[in-house]
């Protein structure tokens, strides 16, 4: 992998957001520029990050957000060439090209929302098990998070109480870094979403659920305690025992032992 020399690189970029309007010129581009910063030394699961189920090329994220710096105002002003050129990009299938067209996404304003929330929900459904891409789905919603909150609140809410387990799952996985980002307050509403989920666990959502439930004990530990408390004294289900064991790991210890007596009274 070649050195950074950040001059070069803008020009380099600034050259292949030339093609924004024409996808496979662009695409040809993309990929040529990732291949010269790959690093094939990297190995799956070093470093920290979340292991990627795609083929990627592990260029440094600098490279990839210069693309998405350069891209951002023109598909702020030209959405229906943005969408054509994200969808080719997609398609390409390298961790690298779905996380760019995921953040191209995230830039196109939300008038109509519909051609935006149909894509996140469509693609979450392709990332399967992927949690780097499932991290950055929230990306893709941000301008509808940020200019429609009350939208956005009910597209989640929509997928999560769909009677689709596809859906359910788009939708629980945009939560965790959701509840991650401190400036997202409204963390009742995502306690109202899940609470017939916890209630009444399917096993198919359960790791889904668990993320979940680790991302609210660690920004609210006591709120999320007390959440787990009723619903253990409402619910019959067997699988909300299994559940709230699993989570305990990710409360404080003092939270953690109280829970656990609980559960062993039980």
């Amino acid at each position: 992998m070649p050195a950074i020399q950040p001059a070069r690189l803008k020009i380099e970029i600034s050259k292949i957001v030339a093609h924004f309007g024409a996808p496979v010129e662009f695409v040809r581009a993309i990929h040529d520029l990732f291949d010269f910063y790959a690093d094939r030394t990297h190995r799956p699961g070093r470093g920290g990050k979340p292991f990627s189920l795609v083929r990627a090329y592990n260029v440094p994220r600098q490279v990839l957000r210069q693309i998405e710096v350069e891209l951002a105002p023109k598909a702020a002003v030209d959405p229906e060439r943005a969408l054509v050129l994200a969808d080719a990009i997609w398609q390409e299938n390298y961790l690298e090209c779905r996380l760019l067209a995921i953040a191209i996404l995230g830039e196109i304003p939300p008038d109509p929302p519909e051609q935006v929330v149909e894509r996140i929900q469509a693609w979450g459904r392709e990332c399967g098990e992927d949690r780097q891409l499932d991290a950055s789905l929230i990306v893709g919603l941000a301008r509808i998070r940020k200019e429609t909150p009350e939208l956005f609140l009910r597209i989640l809410e929509t997928w999560i109480t769909s009677h689709d387990l596809a859906s359910q799952k788009v939708g629980l996985r945009v939560l965790p870094p959701l509840v991650k980002d401190v400036s997202f307050e409204n963390l009742p509403a995502v306690f109202h979403m899940i609470t017939p989920l916890v209630r009444n666990v399917d096993t198919v959502l359960e790791v889904d659920l668990l993320a979940v439930l680790h991302a609210l004990a660690q920004r609210s530990p006591q709120e999320t305690a007390y959440f787990l408390r009723q619903s253990l004294a409402i619910s019959d289900q067997p699988g909300i025992a299994s559940l709230v064991w699993q989570s305990l790991y990710s409360f404080p210890p003092e939270i953690e032992t109280s829970l656990r007596e609980l559960l062993r009274r039980d």
